[in-house]
């Protein structure tokens, strides 16, 4: 008396990349480098801000050296991946590029799209609050 029953089970089924086809602030890795990025900015200005009577005419150019690797490293490349994001979303939007399978080249493409835009917003971050901190500790000397 045995009865087969039909049990549904939990496999890793691939998913398709749907990063580009939505507004990016709903991916937790977007999110996370947003999340970075204004703790990068908002310390870089405590810092300038705190340190600014140490700061005296020669150390200065440090100062606006620091604001100029703040913009070129962090706010820019965050800008660029939101206009890059727009662009691809656009493609998507006037119907030229559609959801593919998972496994698609097309799919293959858009996940390295998206890896490389998060993990290089992640490691500028990571690297400019490893600069901000030593650039503390020289302050603090």
């Amino acid at each position: 008396m045995s009865q087969n029953s039909a049990v549904g089970t939990f496999t890793d089924q691939p998913k398709p990349n749907i990063f580009f086809f939505r507004s990016p602030f709903r991916s937790w890795k977007f999110l996370i480098n947003t999340f970075l990025v204004v703790v990068v900015c908002l310390s870089s200005a405590a810092v300038l801000w705190k340190y600014s009577g140490r700061l005296n005419q020669h150390s200065y150019p440090l100062s606006i050296f620091l604001l100029v690797l703040l913009l070129q490293n962090i706010v820019y490349p965050f800008w660029w991946a939101l206009k890059r994001h727009g662009e691809i979303k656009d493609l998507y939007t006037a119907g030229d590029i559609k959801e593919q399978t998972s496994g698609s080249p097309l799919n293959l493409l858009l996940e390295v799209a998206d890896n490389s835009l998060n993990e290089g917003l992640r490691n500028t971050s990571f690297v400019f609050g490893v600069l901000l901190v030593i650039f503390v500790k020289l302050l603090i000397k």
